[in-house]
């Protein structure tokens, strides 16, 4: 053993000695001695490497003599086992607690060596950050190593020891599950994947039901696409209408101007009210007819590339020929007219 080893045995030895206990009553000499036994065991355990066995021995003396001192050291055996977070929460207890217990000098020293080794370790802890997917983290209950973790931890660096670390995420009666390693100083991410909420059933009356099949939604453009196309195809035929009554009534009105003498294109002073009647009724079935025609071409395309299926959904644009109630729309420019056929 060296010097430094023999000078903390007999530092422990010296504070063990000189401190009131806190557990036992004030000069309970077999609580005090049971105590220094105990740390001296640990002290000597630590100094022969043999670490599980110095944690224990003065663990149980911490416990029994609360001093700065006998914390330092069981925080240095946690550490040297590879339980890093227990050992910094050791030495940050020892670094609050009071030196007025014993020798005020020796527990103002451990005090000050837990400080400076408290710092030192706190670069080797490593971390993991637990991230949640395919759900709200309010939803999900977050373990590592069976260990919840509560309120902002989920989106922080959570504290581990080197090694490996089960995290594992609960939302209602699915688990997500994953293992993480980490070494000392490192800081590791864990994402915990959950399937997407599933899509609502079909409705329990619909043909569908039991089979959990959804009918597509109806397209909200085609929708107004073929409400356009028939709002157009009717005022087209409007136009039709109105253009053929008044190509009539312009027919009955030159036939009265031929039988007035007009033949020649010179009508008397008393038909020049029938004469203007004539030509606005030509201007007006022309206009009607034309306008008709093109309204109508317009709706009735628009229906045409609106193809439907059996329950009249409305589906995407096919090559094979739609099945509407129109087949094929021709207009047609002839030398006495407009003609507009088909085939229906």
């Amino acid at each position: 053993m060296g010097v430094r080893g023999v000078s903390y045995l007999v530092l422990v030895a010296l504070t063990l000695l000189t401190a009131s206990p806190v557990r036992a009553q004030a000069g309970d000499e077999a609580s005090r001695a049971e105590a220094r036994k105990i740390g001296y065991a640990g002290v000597e355990a630590y100094q022969a490497g043999d670490f599980a066995t110095a944690r224990e021995r003065l663990e149980t003396a911490y416990q029994m003599l609360r001093v700065p001192s006998l914390g330092l050291w069981s925080a240095r055996a946690l550490t040297k086992l590879g339980k890093l977070v227990e050992a910094e929460a050791r030495y940050l207890e020892v670094i609050r607690l009071p030196t007025s217990v014993g020798d005020e000098a020796i527990q103002e020293q451990a005090r000050r060596d837990a400080s400076n080794e408290r710092t030192a370790l706190a670069r080797r802890v490593p971390s993991v950050l637990v991230r949640v997917e395919g759900a709200s983290a309010s939803e999900v209950a977050v373990t590592i190593d069976d260990a919840p973790l509560v309120g902002s931890a989920l989106g922080e660096n959570h504290l581990v020891n080197p090694g490996r670390h089960t995290v594992e995420g609960l939302r209602g009666t699915t688990r997500a599950r994953v293992e993480v390693s980490v070494a000392e100083g490192e800081q590791r991410e864990a994402v915990l994947r959950f399937a997407a909420a599933p899509a609502a059933a079909a409705s329990p009356g619909g043909p569908d039901a039991g089979l959990g099949v959804q009918r597509p939604a109806v397209s909200t453009g085609s929708d107004s696409k073929r409400t356009i196309g028939w709002v157009t195809l009717g005022t087209g035929g409007a136009g039709l209408v109105i253009g053929a009554v008044s190509g009539f009534m312009a027919m009955s009105k030159k036939s009265d101007l031929d039988k007035a003498g007009c033949g020649d294109g010179n009508c008397p002073a008393s038909e020049r009210g029938n004469v203007d009647s004539y030509n606005s009724l030509r201007v007006v079935s022309g206009v009607g007819l034309i306008a008709g025609v093109a309204l109508a071409g317009v709706g009735a395309y628009l229906l045409l590339t609106g193809p439907v299926d059996d329950a009249g959904h409305e589906q995407a644009a096919s090559p094979r020929r739609p099945r509407t109630g129109i087949g094929n729309v021709r207009l047609s420019v002839l030398p006495g007219g407009t003609v507009l056929g088909g085939e229906f």
